[in-house]
């Protein structure tokens, strides 16, 4: 927990105020006994009255120093603790951001969500609560042995010869507390990723009628998490109550011993009561140190889990030289572009130009590379072969903020966000877009009408994924959102393939008066690419064809078997053409 260091030294005044209150408030608890003492030995036995009120007031403001001490250091204690756990999460969900893709694509969102949440929450607790506790109880038995010792050596060395075997009965709790815990870790992610895939796609659980799959499946997980809790649950219940018994025999041994050298006249019978309290004292530490050990190691497996992720750094990252692009045109040049990922060729000698202002057309089957080409215009991969060049500058040397907020996109997978449709409308500018532009873009994307008549405008809130919406809607609130940020490039993977025939078109007329902005269209229809000033047909990840719509019509290759199919003949205007 190295790292963990740099928080503790930001905040050292904060735990040295604490460590000061909690020694404090040790020192009190320590006068206690010699009080008793005073009451035994010469309230009782000597007679002397007199003195029993002034050693009442002095147990009073014990208790009474005690109260405040306790406050000042659980309250900074509990402070600190949370400022480092909110720190600690904003640095973790900061580093997560910077990840690459790639990252995102082999580790699922049930184990991030664990790391983020619960693995910070228990530094949260090491830092805090759980480590006050472990220092109060080294100095509590630290002081609590030097006031045994000032009374009888010889008894002191009962509690120095228990300490050793409690001491034994922690380590070996940790040690098996701390392998389960990785364990349990590893478990609380996959129960998460479960459920929240569950959750999330509840509306397909119930459309195939799963829902006796995805119980038995969340069943397998929970159960695996019981047992790993009932594991840890054994040690515990094991180790635990052999270090209580150890306490408790303990104090009866003092109680047995110091009885006969009270009868030995070896010690006074004040001295066996301010003894036996301090025997009593340091009884709970023992205890606690079994909890704390169990709260510890599972902070540690923690700190592992967490630390993995900071260890991860980002594969896409700005060059050492960039260039900062004085101002984008939006020249979109691909020079044999080659991908692979995961040993399998994805895109091969792929070469395109298009100029500022110009569309261009992509089609092609499932799987042909399609969206893997917008993937690298942003990328969120980096190309083995060739390169990709913006306004003639190779993007791998322009800033990446700079590159992904020339690009406006239209995702193959429509995602909203969980808030107002004008927020979400307003995603690429949130501080600085104005309400005439929100409304713009929703008037060029179809959209104005159908917000309008929802129950708060602009202002309704959509659920999680754009929940309450049909397919279409969210297709053109999110077209709305490319279109709002107004950058110079604009992509469309798919992104009218919920719509009807009439909206379609009337989107696409909308996006023709938009000048001045390069445009890539992906889609799987005709109609969404027909008027494009190339068209390229991708197959197996090349380019298979290429040309305007009536060049390719005039193959008569694999986009005019696509038109055939989609129309079932050729139209008027094709026939007019030939």
């Amino acid at each position: 927990m190295k790292y963990l260091g740099k928080y503790v030294a930001k905040y050292w005044y904060y735990y040295l105020l604490a460590v000061a209150a909690m020694i404090c408030a040790i020192v009190l608890d320590m006068m206690a006994p010699q009080i008793t003492k005073a009451i035994i030995d010469k309230v009782i036995l000597q007679q002397n009255t007199a003195i029993l009120m002034k050693l009442l007031l002095g147990l009073l403001g014990i208790g009474f120093g005690r109260a405040v001490l306790q406050y000042v250091k659980e309250f900074t204690f509990d402070c600190v603790g949370a400022s480092i756990g909110c720190e600690i999460r904003k640095e973790l969900f900061d580093h997560i951001q910077t990840l690459s893709v790639g990252y995102f694509d082999s580790h699922n969102t049930g184990e991030l969500m664990a790391r983020v949440k619960d693995d910070v929450e228990k530094l949260w607790n090491a830092l805090g609560f759980v480590g006050m506790l472990a220092i109060e109880c080294t100095i509590h038995c630290i002081l609590v042995l030097v006031c045994m010792y000032r009374i009888s050596p010889t008894l002191t060395l009962l509690p120095v010869c228990v300490l050793p075997m409690i001491a034994w009965c922690a380590i070996r709790l940790e040690k098996k507390l701390d392998a389960v815990y990785e364990d349990i870790s590893e478990e609380t992610a996959k129960l998460n990723t479960v459920a929240q895939e569950n959750l999330a796609g509840v509306r397909t659980v119930k459309a195939f009628a799963r829902e006796r799959y995805e119980i038995q499946k969340f069943k397998a997980h929970n159960e695996k998490f019981y047992q790993l809790n009932m594991k840890q649950a054994g040690y515990v219940a094991f180790y635990q109550p052999l270090i209580t018994l150890m306490g408790k025999v303990l104090l009866m041994v003092v109680v047995i011993c110091g009885g006969i050298l009270v009868i030995q006249k070896k010690m006074s019978l004040g001295d066996l009561g301010a003894f036996t309290e301090y025997a009593n004292n340091i009884i709970w530490p023992m205890e606690m140190m079994g909890w704390l050990s169990n709260d510890l190691a599972s902070a540690v497996a923690s700190n592992k889990k967490i630390q993995k992720i900071f260890q991860e750094k980002p594969v896409i990252q700005n060059e050492k030289e960039i260039i900062e692009m004085p101002d984008i045109q939006g020249k979109v040049t691909f020079e044999n572009v080659g991908l692979t990922l995961n040993g399998r060729k994805i895109l091969s000698d792929v070469s395109f130009e298009l100029k500022p202002g110009q569309t261009l057309g992509i089609m092609g089957m499932t799987g042909a590379g399609k969206t893997s080409i917008v993937n690298l215009m942003q990328r969120f991969y980096d190309v083995d072969e060739g390169r990709i060049c913006l306004d003639g500058v190779d993007i791998r040397k322009i800033p990446l903020r700079q590159l992904r907020a020339a690009m406006a996109v239209v995702m193959q997978d429509v995602f909203l966000f969980s808030d107002s449709v004008s927020q979400n409308i307003r995603t690429g500018q949130k501080e600085t877009m104005e309400e005439e532009t929100v409304s713009w873009a929703a008037v060029h994307s179809s959209a104005h009408d159908f917000i309008d008549r929802l129950s708060e405008g602009y202002e309704t809130i959509i659920g999680e994924r754009g929940v309450g919406l049909s397919g279409g809607q969210k297709q053109r609130i999110s077209i709305a959102r490319a279109l709002a940020k107004k950058a110079p490039i604009l992509i469309l993977d798919d992104s009218t393939s919920a719509l009807d025939m009439e909206t379609e078109k009337e989107i696409q007329g909308n996006l023709k008066e938009i000048s001045g902005t390069t445009k890539l269209i992906i889609g799987h229809r005709i109609s969404a690419v027909r008027e494009a000033d190339e068209i390229l047909i991708l197959e197996d990840g090349h380019i298979a064809e290429r040309g305007t719509h009536a060049a390719l019509m005039a193959m008569k290759g694999r986009y005019y078997d696509t038109y055939c199919v989609q129309y079932g003949e050729e139209d008027d205007t094709w026939q007019s053409m030939r």
